[in-house]
């Protein structure tokens, strides 16, 4: 089950749907959080090594920490030549 549909059932929302990537290569750690006043833990990404890439298939570079959701990865095309 994913985490967006647990928040649903749960009656809770602290994370986007979008945007979504995948990645080869992700360090991920737990945070702790509190929903309706009972502690939960979640996964949380720490670093990212390798390539990640969106849902069209397009490498982009992520970022840990964004000041809006417009910069939180920088799209990279694939240029095939």
């Amino acid at each position: 089950m994913s985490l967006k549909t647990k928040q649903i059932l749960r009656n809770c929302q602290f994370t986007e749907r979008q945007p979504r990537i995948y990645s080869t290569g992700v360090y991920l750690v737990p945070m702790k959080i509190s929903i309706h006043g009972s502690d939960q833990f979640v996964w949380v990404t720490d670093d990212f090594d390798n390539d990640s890439f969106d849902n069209g298939g397009d490498l982009v570079s992520p970022y840990l920490i964004s000041n809006n959701l417009d910069e939180i990865f920088e799209i990279n095309k694939i240029i095939n030549i």
